[in-house]
């Protein structure tokens, strides 16, 4: 069975993975593409890495006589390490959007310039 690291490491790479492969065909776009997919799998493995810090900081927690206070303080510390990384994780979504939202327009302008060659010309 994955851990809650193993599967949120997988999901980012998966998410990142078919990202890349659905807007392959836009070359214009590709890099820009690739480099936020790289930037997601870059985010996923921090990520990962806080997320282990934590489980091994809680494991630790245990062995002290306030454990309650020590995992509160391990949580905190999780908090503000993850929140650098979900800000960047937004910016890189807004980014994702702006790049869908132009491909969209452009599939539309391309639409509308070319004329049905099964319409009958007056």
């Amino acid at each position: 069975m994955f851990s809650c690291n193993k599967a949120v490491l997988f999901l980012f790479l998966g998410w990142a993975c078919a990202l890349a492969m659905a807007q392959s065909d836009h070359s214009m776009q590709l890099p820009e593409i690739e480099a936020i997919a790289e930037q997601r799998i870059a985010l996923a493995e921090e990520k990962k890495v806080i997320l282990d810090h934590l489980q091994a900081a809680s494991k630790a927690c245990w062995k002290q006589f306030a454990v309650n206070d020590c995992l509160f303080k391990a949580k905190q510390q999780k908090y503000q390490a993850l929140s650098p990384l979900d800000q960047r994780e937004i910016t890189l979504n807004a980014r994702q959007r702006d790049l869908k939202e132009s491909e969209r327009q452009q599939r539309i302008s391309g639409k509308t310039q070319e004329t049905p060659k099964d319409k009958a010309m007056p």
